[in-house]
């Protein structure tokens, strides 16, 4: 298998060629649309779910949080729009809004607003979209697919995702914020009700490539959590540049890196040098299947 993960996107092509690496509310009801074929493309829209804010009044600038995976996708001309996700009151500079909540708004309530907002803006036009959440975002996404999938009241009866990438998602939870009292820091907590209700590998209507991103150095998010989900693809690195490698899993976008990955049904490799997790975040929104 080769793997190639830096994705460039020609702008008069939807050929992509890979270097870099080193590596080879309520329920709106659902219309009469085919879903659409999923294939390797960078046509569909972005968006970026943001993680959790413990400072103050919780808010975060929606171009600021992503602006290291917004410069890699504009640099291999992504074709889709990327689009920042709001769900605090005070988010700015976001221009996708679905909720105006704080850190008692719940994740599963959220992952809903997600669900029907996409249904709304893409899915009843038979449009597709690709989904990035970091940390707290992740869990988001994941609420929004696992409520599709179980076909719960007040969630949407289908949903085109073609794509989706986590970086540090607590897919098992985290203590991190133990003496915390929001909600969304409950929600997060492992063994927590939210946590045992998520799917392993939730599923859109259109079936959904997931890849979650984590790091040994995370001490907000353990490699392990951040990896787990029962998704087919996974990187897992040993350690990035900087004090803070949390942030680092959205920030850094050069450079090579010692990391572990598995591309399913393949097992696992063992450490090798390899790209940056923006590189990945880029590949895997790209390949359908395999990057």
């Amino acid at each position: 298998m080769v793997m190639g993960i830096r994705v460039k996107v020609a702008a008069t092509t939807a050929t992509a060629v890979l270097v870099g690496l080193g590596v080879v509310g309520s329920a709106v009801p659902a219309g009469a649309v085919s879903t659409p074929a999923g294939n390797n493309s960078s046509n569909e829209d972005v968006l970026l779910v943001h993680g959790y804010d413990p400072v103050w009044e919780a808010k975060f600038d929606c171009n600021d949080y992503f602006k290291d995976i917004r410069k890699d996708l504009k640099d291999y001309r992504w074709k889709g729009k990327v689009r920042g996700v709001a769900f605090y009151k005070g988010d700015w500079n976001c221009d996708f809004r679905i909720a105006s909540g704080d850190r008692n708004t719940g994740l599963k309530d959220l992952g809903k607003k997600l669900a029907n907002k996409i249904y709304k803006d893409y899915t009843a036009k038979g449009k597709s979209v690709d989904l990035v959440g970091h940390s707290m975002g992740g869990l988001i996404i994941r609420a929004a697919l696992t409520g599709v999938a179980k076909k719960e009241a007040g969630f949407p009866k289908k949903l085109f995702v073609e794509d989706v990438v986590t970086l540090g998602a607590p897919h098992a939870g985290t203590n991190w914020g133990w003496g915390h009292s929001y909600q969304q820091t409950k929600d997060m907590r492992e063994k927590s009700s939210l946590i045992k209700w998520l799917s392993k590998n939730p599923q859109s209507t259109q079936p959904t490539d997931w890849t979650a991103i984590g790091s040994d150095a995370d001490a907000i998010v353990s490699e392990s959590s951040a990896t787990a989900g029962g998704f087919k693809h996974w990187v897992r690195y040993q350690n990035l540049p900087g004090a803070d490698d949390h942030a680092a899993l959205k920030s850094v976008r050069t450079g090579t890196h010692k990391l572990k990955y598995r591309n399913s049904p393949s097992a696992a490799t063992g450490w090798k040098t390899a790209g940056s997790p923006a590189a990945w975040t880029t590949s895997a929104l790209f390949h359908y299947t395999k990057w």
